[in-house]
């Protein structure tokens, strides 16, 4: 009995351990490639454990508000701004590989897409 206690805890404290999100706070330069539009915005990320805040800034948008969720590798964030006149809304999901991420992404009324961001080292 006292072997499968140890197990247990040996098994819950790995899974406790890679259960980590990745660390993904600061600058990022995006490639975001949709049917009809290729965009480079860029990503500043605030990140407490899975929470994740932000801005998201294009150069013909300007810059919105971003929110998301990090577990272990995989990112999800979304942003809502005035486009062409219209309210849209970007969804953004993927995987985080170290200094890079990328993975699919939809826009209302632009369709859906690739996208992927390389983070900016600090100076």
């Amino acid at each position: 009995m006292t072997l499968l206690v140890r197990l247990l805890a040996i098994c819950g404290l790995a899974a406790a351990l890679s259960a980590e999100p990745a660390k993904v706070a600061g600058k990022w330069n995006v490639t975001l490639q949709l049917e009809a539009i290729t965009g480079h915005p860029v990503i500043l990320l605030k990140q407490d454990g899975e929470k994740l805040t932000g801005t998201y800034e294009s150069t013909r948008y300007g810059q919105s508000e971003l929110k998301g969720s990090i577990k272990e590798k995989e990112i999800e964030f979304s942003v809502a701004f005035v486009a062409e006149g219209m309210q849209t809304q970007g969804v953004f999901g993927g995987t985080v590989d170290g200094d890079t991420m990328s993975g699919n992404c939809s826009f209302d009324g632009a369709g859906d897409g690739t996208w992927s961001a390389s983070r900016v080292k600090s100076q």
